[in-house]
């Protein structure tokens, strides 16, 4: 019984060291970091649908005040640009039980080489409509694109004796609100994967306030977990499934 045990284990452990390794800005289901974005991109034909816990420290405070969740899909049509669709549940007052709605795009248009980083320019929830009341009394009502942000980012890897060293440095900027003002200007953040276990990646970032730190990990090909800590205190974390169409 102990030698099939092992020998289970250690095939398993064979299965997901070979599984291709994936990267996830993931509670909007774009490839990023975790609060901030970056210029890596999934390989042409990837669809992931998943879901996120958003801790209410994570969450735009003008629309909520609460832990609340999302779930997405998006796509990776082509090598350069990714497409997502996401939708946050609402709980509170009359827009209980509701969801908000928001597009992502990213495009890519330098990919990475040796001696140069990838270059990446993207928004999210840049399709709105309708104007939402504030539950900040000091501020204005505002459009309901409550996540709404553009950026550009820049992305390096380095191989450390088979180790991978990432470097992101992006700057974005959101339209909507000085609740988010404190993620505006320039952000990044540095990823580690291990030598011995590549589907592995630990996250450290500056998020323009908040630095945070997180894990995530492709399991079976299929299965991609995240989990983090916004200012090393506050958990977030979501689970998706990654598969290729092409």
């Amino acid at each position: 019984m102990k030698k099939l045990i092992s020998a289970t284990i250690s095939l398993l452990t064979a299965f997901i060291l070979m599984s291709p390794m994936a990267t996830a800005q993931q509670y909007t289901g774009m490839t990023g970091l975790i609060h901030t974005p970056d210029a890596e991109m999934d390989s042409a034909g990837t669809a992931r649908i998943g879901m996120h816990i958003l801790n209410k420290e994570f969450t735009p405070k003008q629309a909520f005040d609460y832990t609340t969740g999302d779930a997405y899909l998006s796509l990776t049509p082509f090598s350069w640009m990714e497409i997502g669709y996401t939708m946050t549940l609402f709980r509170r007052g009359d827009a209980k039980n509701k969801k908000d709605r928001y597009f992502s795009i990213k495009f890519r248009p330098l990919k990475e080489g040796k001696w140069w980083p990838a270059i990446a320019v993207g928004a999210n929830d840049f399709i709105s409509s309708g104007i939402w009341k504030s539950l900040d009394p000091g501020e204005d009502n505002l459009s309901n694109g409550f996540f709404r942000n553009y950026y550009i980012s820049a992305t390096k890897h380095f191989d450390l004796k088979g180790h991978e060293l990432g470097a992101t440095l992006s700057y974005r900027y959101f339209t909507n609100g000085r609740n988010l003002n404190h993620y505006n200007g320039v952000v990044g953040g540095i990823t580690y994967r291990p030598r011995f276990f590549r589907p592995l990646r630990a996250i450290l970032e500056y998020a323009g306030r908040d630095v945070n730190f997180g894990v995530d990990c492709l399991l079976w090909k299929h299965l991609l977990l995240q989990a983090s800590l916004q200012r090393f205190k506050y958990p977030s974390g979501g689970v998706c499934y990654v598969v290729n169409l092409f």
